[in-house]
């Protein structure tokens, strides 16, 4: 049974009951009486007329049901539909600006509860049948009397990452998508093997530790199996389904990150069983992180909104998958924005925007007007609507504006600049002797640290905060100076630059490096270095030396040997400005953003042991370790 409402503006009651609408996989609907919904409860203020139909169940091939709210026009009539599949309990409130104007456009809005939320039934899995689920859903809509068929689906994180496995299928009613920090629905893109943003260098990016705690619990409530569809509204109206509660005391974090083994990190925390045990378990190379993940192998034909942001775990991998969909399509009908910014910060910008505590001047971008011009331009057939002109369009960070490319370069296939490591032998910490150079040096040298994986270096910003008091609300760019006072990290600075540096793209960097340990981590930290000395975290990376021939295979270390290990890729959107220096950090530990390596040769996630490692980085002629920035020329907007 499906209830409908009509609503005045700006927070009226409901007017009246009208009949319910009758959906392709329900049972006809029975009269009931009106209930009262304020605008909190309904999650938005519909435009006068405005209609909302209350828990759809929408049947998928397995005969789960998933819930689902509708938002119509005041108009009667068949509409184009705007799908947002969510894991939470809603996502309309967030953005009421832009969903108002969807309903004044002449759009339809449907938000769906993912298998096992809410009022959806079946199995809670993160993105959890995202194919199937999503595919019968778009049939459902297409059959109603209130869809004209053409759909687009729409949303940030997991509303995002749903879509791509979907747009992949092809369903002939999907006609648009706009996809924001959709990263963990890519398994793999390009010479990235994150799968789902987990894994990086093939180690476990642990920050996620808090987010499967607080909002991925498996142990969901659930109604009863063989309600009717009515008997399970009438259970909902009497009893709603809340988020699970999960109170853990923030200094429980400072204890549980440490604990071995990490598998065990949850009951460390006495947090709720999540997946995060069977995604340890899995590793870098599973089979099953292609399950309701694009890969490579996937092509995306949908005409698709991407936007990703810099210090967000989610950009690399879906930037680059971006870029393989914009080459198999047409021109015109694949865009992204490349924000300086966190997860789903997209439209929260200012006038006078920080990132962490870096200032970024004015960043703020007309997401709505882009996203209701691409809906009109492929959900409406509008040829004049005002799409983006370029297919990238980044803010970049040092000169703070907004520019338009054609792509998204790469260090060492486009124009780039070369930095040389070079030092006499003692570049540990901000005081050291270590340099960036033009030039591969004439003399080698070898620069050395001691990693104890009991005393690792702790993150300050970065892409994702993980577990612990330092930690909360951390990602973005902040002064790594203190960092940069330790040890055990190795500090390589270039001159101040003669006029400013305009990098754009995927920068790479290529280490010679050797350890006493069979297996440990090497880091890097990219900075932008201002005339009063701030360090400024631009990006970061990490590889795993047992998988530094690929994530599928394992070759431990001798001591004694050098390797050559090229780092994941990082991207970058930062002008070094003119008297600025760039700059480097090496180390072995970047906690708790990336889980520590052990140095031995058992699993790192069930081993109990660590042992301290001697870790070395070398330069010379015959050992160019160097860093390559992707150089662009900007125009304006």
């Amino acid at each position: 049974m499906i209830r409908e409402f009509r609503f005045a503006a700006h927070g009226s009651l409901p007017l009246f009951l009208a009949s319910a609408l009758l959906a392709v996989s329900c049972p006809s609907p029975a009269s009931l009486a009106p209930v009262a919904r304020t605008e909190q409860s309904t999650g938005i203020a519909l435009p006068a007329g405005g209609r909302r139909i209350e828990h759809a169940q929408v049947r998928m091939r397995d005969g789960a049901r998933l819930n689902a709210a509708v938002y119509l026009p005041a108009a009667t009539g068949r509409f184009p539909v705007v799908l947002i599949r969510t894991p939470y309990k809603t996502e309309i409130g967030a953005i009421p600006v832009f969903l108002n104007k969807l309903i004044e456009a002449g759009y339809a809005i449907v938000q769906q509860h993912e298998r096992g939320r809410f009022l959806s039934e079946g199995e809670m899995r993160m993105l959890g049948h995202a194919d199937e689920d999503g595919w019968d859903t778009l049939d459902w809509i297409a059959a109603q009397d209130w869809s004209n068929g053409k759909v687009a689906t729409y949303g940030c994180s997991s509303s995002a990452e749903n879509q791509l496995k979907l747009a992949s299928l092809g369903h002939p009613a999907h006609k648009a998508m706009i996809a924001y920090s959709a990263g963990v629905g890519v398994a793999e893109a390009g010479p990235f093997r994150e799968q789902g943003n987990f894994w990086r260098g093939g180690v476990w990016q642990q920050g996620w530790a808090n987010y499967f705690f607080d909002e991925m619990p498996i142990a969901w409530p659930q109604l009863p199996r063989g309600l009717s569809d009515a008997e399970r509204q009438a259970r909902l109206q009497a009893s709603p389904i809340e988020n699970p509660a999960v109170d853990i005391e923030t200094r429980v974090y400072n204890d549980a990150r440490m604990h071995l083994p990490m598998i065990d990190i949850a009951k460390a925390a006495n947090a709720p069983a999540t997946e995060l045990e069977e995604y340890l378990r899995r590793g870098p190379s599973h089979p099953d992180w292609d399950h309701d993940r694009v890969t490579n192998a996937d092509v995306i034909k949908v005409p698709g909104l991407w936007a990703e942001a810099l210090y967000d775990i989610s950009a690399r991998s879906t930037v680059a998958f971006f870029e393989k969909t914009r080459k198999e399509n047409p021109a015109g009908n694949q865009s992204i924005v490349i924000a300086n910014g966190q997860h789903c910060g997209f439209g929260r910008a200012s006038a006078a925007t920080r990132i962490g505590d870096r200032d970024l001047g004015d960043m703020r971008l007309d997401y709505v007007g882009r996203q209701i011009a691409w809906l009109d331009r492929w959900l409406k057939d509008d040829a004049s609507a005002a799409t983006p002109k370029s297919p990238v369009t980044a803010y970049m960070a040092g000169v703070n504006r907004w520019v338009d490319f054609n792509g998204v370069p790469w260090a060492g296939r486009d124009p780039s600049r070369v930095f040389y490591l070079s030092s006499g032998g003692r570049a540990n910490t901000l005081n050291g002797d270590g340099r960036l150079l033009g030039a591969p040096p004439a003399a080698v040298s070898t620069d050395a640290f001691t990693y104890d994986p009991a005393n690792p270096v702790i993150a300050h910003g970065g892409e994702i905060s993980g577990l612990g008091t330092d930690q909360q609300k951390n990602d973005g760019s902040y002064d790594q100076r203190a960092i940069e006072s330790r040890e055990d990290v190795l500090v390589y600075t270039s001159d101040p630059l003669e006029e400013d540096l305009a990098v754009f793209g995927y920068v790479e960097t290529e280490l010679f490096v050797g350890s006493t340990a069979p297996d440990t981590d090497f880091t890097v930290k990219l900075v932008d270095v201002a005339p009063d000395g701030t360090a400024w975290n631009i990006a970061d990376t990490i590889q795993r030396m047992r998988y530094r021939d690929g994530e599928d295979k394992q070759v431990f270390m001798k001591a004694g040997e050098i390797y050559r290990v090229a780092t994941p890729a990082m991207l970058v959107a930062n002008v070094f400005l003119k008297g600025h220096r760039v700059r480097i950090e090496v180390s072995s530990s970047n906690f708790p953003s990336y889980a520590r390596n052990l140095n031995t040769a058992k699993d790192p996630y069930s081993s109990t042991e660590i042992a301290v490692a001697r870790n070395s980085v070398f330069s010379g002629p015959a050992r160019p370790s160097h860093l390559a920035l992707p150089t662009v020329t900007m125009d304006s907007r």
